[in-house]
């Protein structure tokens, strides 16, 4: 079986990507991802202003300026000093011609109009320079960015109303499973709630740049399966199933997309989540998620959201899932796991850096340790884990 790492690389290197693309007002496109560059049209700042309250002046070898006026933010009018004299200025305004340095207010004296610094000003002190930041024609964000609110602040401190944006993937989710039944339906003998499907429309809820389309249940009866899946491919750029994946007799997942298309890849050395597979139907692109919600939810977090985030335009080193390093306060040897292992577990900050802890609810099952837990513990197969070392751990 593929390795997790391979996998992924795997899966997202195949990734089908989105190019219709759509032009939206400035205020709609938080959580959307960007189409093409976006271009500096201006220096920022647009001219030199002042990074204090204080005053301008002009004549570094003076003992004592003139007052002779005020510029605040927003002043339209341009300010001329003479040697010796000094304007009143507040942060952002515009820098008076032949001014040398802005003293901060805290560094200074007044006495009528007549101004001293308690402390030696050098040439350039507080100015904010005309394009230190960004000059005209620089990239500011690339084609695949994500436009959060500090992209949305940025794109609007250069004057821009709208932005070009990739239209949003259409993804469509189902779960299968005659033991299934809606919240809103009472349980019969042997019958269990859908708690994957609620839970993947609500992780995938969080993202601007997906339109959902909600599936249902689907019956295990291959034709049903079939039929659906067919139609939803025509409408979708990707499906997500839960469920019928695996080698059961009742498993009818896998068949179905081999008679509408064809099946890339099934059965990653993960656990939880072996039967986690991908294929396609025309271009629309299925992925196969496991049927226990711990398996489902582990699988979509570290592989079919990434995907996702990559056939809607995100660059695939940005649409992989955040990680960093703990120290294990725990220790598995020996490990005779054969899968590489995502234990659910708990972070705790110390001086000596984070220390993580799984859980003693483990099985694929357990929904409810996913909702304690704040990480997964990647635990290499057959690989010991001693008390103290640093292994990687995902947060969730």
């Amino acid at each position: 079986m593929m390795d997790f790492y391979q996998g992924q690389e795997t899966l997202l290197q195949q990734a089908s990507r989105i190019v219709d693309s759509e032009i939206v007002p400035l205020n709609q496109a938080a959580g959307r991802i960007l189409a093409q560059p976006l271009i500096a049209t201006a220096d920022a700042p647009a001219f030199d202003n002042s990074a204090m309250d204080g005053y301008a002046v002009c004549g570094l070898d003076c003992t004592a300026w003139q007052v002779i006026g005020t510029a605040a933010a927003g002043d339209t009018q341009q300010l001329t000093l003479q040697h010796g004299q000094a304007v009143r200025i507040y942060t952002g305004a515009g820098i008076p011609n032949n001014t040398d340095a802005v003293i901060m207010q805290e560094n200074t004296s007044i006495n009528g109009d007549s101004l001293c610094s308690t402390r030696t000003p050098a040439i350039g002190d507080n100015i904010r320079r005309r394009g230190e930041e960004l000059k005209q024609g620089t990239t500011l964000l690339e084609k695949g960015a994500l436009l959060n609110a500090q992209a949305i602040g940025l794109a609007a401190s250069q004057g821009a109303n709208e932005l070009h944006v990739y239209q949003k993937l259409r993804v469509s989710v189902f779960t299968t499973g005659d033991e299934l039944v809606s919240g809103n339906s009472q349980l019969q003998q042997h019958q269990i709630y859908d708690s994957n499907r609620p839970m993947l429309l609500a992780s995938l809820s969080e993202y601007a740049f997906i339109e959902i389309i909600d599936g249902g249940i689907l019956l295990d009866k291959l034709d049903i399966i079939t039929n659906t899946l067919a139609k939803a491919a025509d409408s979708s750029h990707s499906i997500i199933i839960s469920g019928g994946a695996s080698v059961g007799d009742r498993d009818l997942v896998k068949p179905a997309l081999q008679q509408l298309g064809n099946i890339e890849h099934w059965k990653l050395a993960i656990k939880p989540g072996k039967p986690f597979g991908w294929g396609n139907i025309k271009q629309c692109r299925v992925m196969l998620l496991p049927g226990n919600p711990v398996a489902s939810f582990v699988t979509f977090k570290l592989l079919g959201l990434p995907a996702l985030q990559t056939a809607a335009g995100r660059h695939i080193m940005q649409a992989l899932p955040e990680y960093y390093q703990a120290k294990a306060a725990f220790s598995i040897v020996p490990n005779q796991q054969k899968r590489r292992e995502f234990l659910r577990g708990t972070i705790r900050f110390t001086n000596n850096g984070p220390e993580v802890q799984p859980l003693s609810k483990q099985g694929s099952h357990m929904l409810s340790g996913c909702v304690d837990a704040q990480v997964l513990i990647d635990i290499p197969a057959q690989t010991d884990i001693q008390h103290g070392q640093w292994v990687t751990v995902y947060p969730i």
